[in-house]
């Protein structure tokens, strides 16, 4: 919490309502059960740093576990104003934030801080500015990169993964899993340890937060640890919310806000993610199929053209192409800083 903490240090803030602003409680949504890493470690911590800055009477409250929608109805939730604040996968919904996605391409996110950077130098730059427009952003972040979390034996090469079927995270890493063979399951995240216990899946291109959360180590105990790809994430809040608060709750949302809050998420998030593997690790009852050197390059090379299928599959593939361009700068920084 100590980056948390940092953020809002040294505001002074005041603690009434502002002539026409109404005192209410504010509903943040997760898909994630209560105990989930983002419903717990992400959104229950940023409102527990909120809360005591605001005027009496407002407040955040956290709704978990899908009570207010499911998984992919997170965004129209916020804009519709069901929730005032809402953890939002945005590949969830083709079409709707289509150059976050650029982070899924191979090697431009493998981890969260490396993802965060490539998403916030975007949106600071206007690339992202129409698929946002709708929103006041809270945080835009990523998954660290995704391992391969399998039955059996595991895949050690690209080629081990022909003719299975895995859990894809989205219709492009669909895209990438048939690079190499494979076939994309889109399966609900509640669901996926049935699927892998049926046969089903043969696995799962995921990170190891969902590994712990949904216990998936029993059923598929064998990690590829090579990073395929990444997922973007945002925190959203509904306009009409934030507009509606006075200027000085506006004033500590803000300074929970933007790219501060986003470097902070993906520090928690890149933290737990190391910890997590090394438990795991430690447990001696997963199996690692660590990839270095040559290993590593035939993942990269089976996935080389991943770029260029990406920027093919946007409506506006010039558009694309620039986000690309851009989002390949600030990730070799990232990677070197």
């Amino acid at each position: 919490m100590t980056m948390l903490k940092r953020l809002v240090a040294g505001t002074a803030l005041g603690l009434i309502v502002a002539s026409g602003a109404q005192a209410r409680e504010m509903r943040v949504s997760s898909f994630e059960p209560p105990q989930g890493f983002y419903s717990a470690q992400i959104l229950q911590a940023w409102i527990d740093e909120v809360n005591p800055k605001l005027s009496e009477g407002n407040a955040f409250k956290l709704y978990p576990g899908s009570m207010l929608g499911a998984p992919p109805a997170q965004a129209e939730l916020v804009k519709a104003g069901v929730a005032d604040v809402a953890l939002v996968v945005p590949t969830y919904t083709p079409g709707l934030f289509p150059m976050s996605g650029v982070v899924e391409v191979p090697g431009i996110a493998r981890t969260s801080a490396q993802g965060t950077a490539v998403l916030n130098a975007l949106a600071d730059e206007g690339f992202l500015a129409a698929e946002y427009a709708d929103y006041k952003i809270i945080a835009l972040f990523t998954t660290p990169g995704y391992r391969l979390l399998m039955k059996g034996n595991g895949a050690s090469a690209p080629d081990d993964l022909k003719g299975l079927k895995l859990r894809t995270p989205s219709p492009f890493g669909t895209r990438l899993l048939e690079m190499m063979g494979a076939s994309g399951v889109s399966i609900p995240a509640p669901q996926v340890y049935e699927n892998l216990e049926r046969g089903v899946v043969s696995g799962a291109v995921w990170v190891f937060d969902a590994y712990k959360t949904f216990r998936l180590d029993e059923v598929a105990p064998t990690v590829t640890t090579t990073r395929i790809t990444a997922s973007p994430m945002a925190i959203l809040m509904n306009k009409a919310s934030y507009e509606a608060l006075s200027e000085d709750d506006r004033a500590v949302i803000d300074a929970m806000a933007g790219r501060g809050a986003a470097e902070w998420v993906a520090g928690v998030v890149d933290a737990a993610d190391a910890a997590l593997e090394q438990g795991f690790r430690d447990g001696g009852k997963v199996t690692f199929i660590d990839q270095e050197g040559e290993a590593a390059e035939a993942w990269a090379a089976a996935l080389s053209s991943a770029s260029e299928l990406w920027v093919a599959d946007q409506a506006d593939p010039a558009a694309a192409r620039a986000v690309l361009d851009r989002a390949t700068a600030v990730a070799s920084e990232a990677t070197t800083n």
